[in-house]
């Protein structure tokens, strides 16, 4: 017996099926899962940066106002309306956080720290933050409240400090435009996901792993097709509703005191159009990416483009010509985005990219070169 204790094959044994000596429980302390964000947390981020990158490239705004701003009314929030909002009532979230950042911005207005259109550039973050009480954590039954440290403090962190180095980086340009800003600050994040990998010895994405499959596109066809042109003249309808609004508005009411109310009441009614389109369409419409699955978010900054053509006359009502200039603008931006999104997403499952550049950092690329289209579109108009 003693010569079979050993932990060696026997010489009679066949050498394909001899062992080899034993050497204890195999490990794999090697392989160390990737770091992903939560998609509410990385969606709070994206839509942060271009708050703030858009607020960076207005003239006559402090350098330190923007990320301080934002920090107060995030901090409001987050002893606030984080802890009874859910997923319900996640587009009442929306409604107060823009209501939070209009009066933060007026006040800092009086003070001479920011623009007029302030306001209207936090939209976008009050997204962020709508989303962060919209959607559960990944991998999670319940909906659970935001963690502060995780999923709201370190994406806000990562946002200002990103673009920070993109409103710096900007400055070697003649102007500072929103694209070069948002590209500079996309750069960042990059490059500081690759030297944290480095550092800790596994992958550290700025992304979630539900942004960077494509398990839920669905099949092309005719149908599919017909959901987008729906949802796209869905879009057109509630943005010549708020321009007539906005309009009716700075008629009626006019001066500073449209200045104030614009940007809420903007953001009240698109909430309430896009909340009853969706509440009487079709199941399929409603929850297809390519129909109204996104489209509270969509008519959010579109209303509020539309604000900021009426924030930039402040002393008369804006043209009918230039109002409807908006009009177009907003819906050929939004088709030409959402379009692109849409085969952007389907080309890439046939495509080898980079880990650090997949996911959230694509698609602020995209949307920054769509900025850069709609920035030069607007080149030609006065007072913007």
């Amino acid at each position: 017996m003693g010569l079979f204790s050993n932990k060696y094959n026997t010489p009679f044994d066949n050498e394909d099926m001899r062992r080899v000596r034993h050497v204890g429980k195999p490990k794999a302390t090697h392989v160390k899962a990737t770091g992903y964000m939560t998609t509410r947390s990385a969606l709070f981020l994206g839509y942060t940066l271009i708050s703030l990158c858009m607020l960076y490239s207005l003239g006559n705004t402090a350098v330190w106002w923007p990320a301080a701003c934002a920090a107060a009314v995030l901090l409001f929030w987050s002893v606030t309306l984080r802890f009874f909002i859910q997923p319900k009532l996640s587009a009442l979230s929306f409604i107060l956080c823009a209501l939070f950042f209009t009066a933060a911005a007026e006040v800092s207005y009086r003070l001479g720290w920011c623009s007029a259109a302030a306001g209207a550039m936090f939209i976008p973050m009050a997204i962020g933050m709508m989303s962060l009480s919209r959607f559960k954590s990944d991998d999670e039954d319940k909906f659970s409240v935001p963690v502060f440290g995780d999923e709201v403090f370190k994406p806000f962190l990562l946002a200002v400090s990103a673009s920070t180095v993109g409103f710096f980086a900007s400055g070697l340009f003649e102007k500072r435009y929103i694209f070069t800003i948002l590209l500079a600050a996309i750069a960042f994040l990059i490059v500081f996901s690759w030297a944290l990998s480095k550092i800790s010895g596994t992958p550290r994405l700025i992304t979630s792993r539900s942004l960077t499959e494509f398990w839920d596109i669905p099949v092309a066809d005719y149908q599919e097709v017909k959901r987008f042109v729906f949802s796209r003249a869905a879009f057109s309808i509630v943005m010549v509703i708020i321009a007539g609004m906005l309009f009716a508005l700075w008629v009626i009411v006019g001066g500073p005191y449209a200045r104030m109310i614009s940007v809420p009441s903007a953001a009240l009614v698109q909430t309430i159009l896009s909340v009853a389109l969706l509440s009487f369409s079709r199941s399929g419409i409603r929850k297809s990416i390519f129909g109204l699955r996104y489209f509270v978010s969509e008519t959010a900054i579109g209303a509020q483009f539309l604000a900021i053509f009426f924030l930039a006359h402040q002393e008369r009502v804006p043209a009918v010509f230039t109002i409807l200039i908006a009009i177009v603008l907003a819906i050929l931006t939004d088709t030409m985005l959402t379009g692109l999104l849409s085969v952007i997403r389907r080309r890439l499952i046939f495509v080898t990219k980079s880990r650090f550049l997949d996911g959230l950092p694509f698609y602020l690329v995209l949307t920054s070169l769509i900025c850069m289209i709609v920035e030069t579109c607007l080149y030609s108009l006065t007072g913007l």
